[in-house]
């Protein structure tokens, strides 16, 4: 029989598998019922229940341990920390210690400008399926030096609203083929306009209208259709498409 040890050994390998998380909640239970609990609670869509949000509150503080203090923040997804935010430094210097420990998925990244060439050559990258550099000025020459790292095979979401990129980032960014599974990138509040607009607002609240500025017709035209590119996400015009939606 399978040790809790080899469960969530199996868990990190292979964060997709909510059967693992299953069995290992069951595994856990006599030594961590409120762990236990949670796992099952959140992979039942339990969110938002007041008992669960009870649970979370009770045990957060430890759930990203032994490498909280490397964390500015941790979220919970499907019962285990899939998602954080920490200082680029940090994810340079100690990442391997956080993927050691936890099947992270959506990283957050803080203070990050200047650093965006190390940051491309951590592997850890592609354990990643979401990355949000959202509020950090890495400009042109950033996303350049991001989107050529060879570790983003898995990337399916990228943050970048206010990060001082201009139509050479978006130039790069298009141009890349080390993303091939993007669909969804947040370019809101940068110089230059580049994913697909909604104008207007119709009676149930959706865009009238939805098109892509001049500029992303022209990488389309360029480079061919990208999903990041398509038109649908024009439809929200007051929001948009979160990690795990994509």
């Amino acid at each position: 029989m399978a040790t809790p040890a080899d469960l969530y050994a199996a868990i990190l390998a292979d964060p997709d598998d909510l059967d693992l998380r299953r069995r290992y909640a069951d595994a856990i239970e006599a030594t961590d019922p409120d762990r236990a609990e949670l796992i099952r609670r959140d992979l039942a869509g339990a969110d938002g229940t007041r008992e669960l949000l009870i649970l979370h509150r009770r045990i957060h503080p430890r759930l990203a341990n032994p490498v909280s203090h490397l964390l500015a923040d941790w979220r919970i997804r499907d019962g285990l920390v899939e998602s954080v935010t920490m200082t680029a430094r940090t994810f340079v210097d100690h990442g391997h210690e956080v993927w050691a420990n936890h099947p992270v998925r959506h990283l957050v990244l803080v203070e990050a400008a200047g650093l965006m060439p190390q940051v491309a050559q951590v592997a850890y990258l592609d354990r990643l399926v979401a990355l949000d550099l959202r509020g950090n000025p890495i400009g042109d020459e950033g996303l350049a030096a991001l989107v050529g790292s060879p570790h983003l095979r898995r990337l399916r979401w990228l943050g970048l609203a206010r990060c001082g990129i201009g139509q050479a980032g978006a130039e790069a960014l298009a141009a890349s083929r080390n993303l091939p599974t993007l669909r969804f990138v947040d370019l809101r509040r940068n110089p230059v306009e580049v994913t697909a607009q909604g104008y207007g607002q119709d009676i149930d609240g959706s865009p009238t209208e939805v098109e892509l500025p001049p500029l992303g017709k022209e990488l389309v035209a360029r480079y061919g259709p990208l999903p990041w590119l398509d038109l649908r996400w024009g439809l929200r015009l007051y929001s948009t498409a979160l990690w795990d939606e994509v």
